[in-house]
């Protein structure tokens, strides 16, 4: 099983993967360069922000009323 989330973390776009047995590793991209993270630390400072985000967004409904509302505020 691979799981796979994206987020942003210090200004830099990220993916998180976890394989069997738990085994995390995380990419950041940003401007410059790329980077592999595999320490525990990183890991967790980098799904703790994809939960903030993912905290902080709408559901699928919330996202289309609204989209609805500020479209139909436009006409």
């Amino acid at each position: 099983m691979i799981m796979l989330s994206r987020g942003r973390l210090t200004r830099a776009a990220f993916t998180t993967v976890q394989v069997r047995r738990r085994r995390v590793a995380g990419y950041l991209d940003n401007q410059l360069q790329g980077q592999v993270a595999s320490d525990p630390d990183d890991i967790a400072a980098m799904m703790a922000a994809w939960e903030n985000v993912r905290g902080e967004a709408l559901s699928h409904r919330q996202s289309v009323d609204l989209i609805a509302e500020v479209a139909e505020s436009w006409s």
